[in-house]
This record gives C-alpha cells, structure tokens and sequence, in this order.
C-alpha cells in the first residue's frame, strides 16, 4: 500500500487567465519549491511530480526487493503494517504543513493562496513511461481517488 496526496490551488485557472505566463510560472515555483523542502524534511516522502498547478507525491513507496520475504513473518508483516501506517501519517502531516504554506503567499491577482489536498492509501502499480523524456509515474485506483 502507498499513500498519495495530491494538491491544487483554488481559482488557479481565473488567476491564470488574468496574469501572464511568467507571472504564473514565478508563482508557481516559489510555492512548489517550499513544498519541495518540505518533502525534503521526511525520507518516506517522494515527489512524483507538477502537473500545472497540480503537486503530486507518493508516501511508502517501496525500495526493499525483499518485501514479500519480510512479509512472511507474523513481526515481519505487522512492522510493515506500521511503516505503511507511519507513512500515511507522513503524506497527511505533509498535506496540513502545505495548507499552511500556501496561505502564507499571494497569487499574482493579489488573492491569497489557498488549495485543495486529496489523500487516499491501497494498492499502486509503477514504472518508467516513455522512452523520449521518461518519465516515472504511478497508477491505479489509488492514484484517481487521491486526486
């Protein structure tokens, strides 16, 4: 199991229609690169990716080959159980602390930032997309409900 968090920032399209495009683009990166040092506080945390005005991130994300022989053991199977729990916890606290964030900074028409989380733990599939620009990227229902 993964937990995904998504982000989107309120009245982002109205804003961006009324702004030009460097003024979105500055915006936009000064607030996703304090989101990025927010990830950068917590190791269980992966950015996946922006998308527009779209932060996407990962928690649990797997990187041991030797899950399922960890999983086997009764101890084995609940200290999973605890990291997945620990790391929903992680994408949770991570979406409170951008929320926060967010409201600390003006969009370019001068209304305060404020956006939307989604959250949502189960089962993913991922991989690399592509052969031109690659890109990793993640699957499922998981994904869509976070969203």
């Amino acid at each position: 199991n993964v937990t995904i968090l998504f982000t989107d920032i309120v009245g982002f399209t109205a804003m961006s229609q009324s702004c030009s495009p460097y003024e979105v683009m500055q915006f936009l990166h000064i607030l996703f690169s304090k989101f990025d040092r927010l990830v950068d506080l917590d190791s269980r945390l992966w950015k996946v990716e922006t998308i527009g005005d779209a932060f996407m991130l990962a928690a649990g994300l797997s990187t041991d080959d030797d899950d399922e022989e960890k999983e086997k053991t009764v101890m084995g199977s609940m200290r999973r159980d605890a990291e997945k729990a620990s790391c929903a916890i992680a994408a949770v606290s991570f979406g409170k602390a951008v929320l926060d964030e967010a409201s600390n900074h003006l969009m370019p028409n001068g209304k305060e930032c404020q956006i939307r989380a989604g959250v949502h733990t189960g089962d993913v599939c991922s991989g690399v997309v592509g052969s031109r620009m690659p890109r990793y990227c993640l699957f499922g229902d998981t994904v869509n409900t976070a969203s």
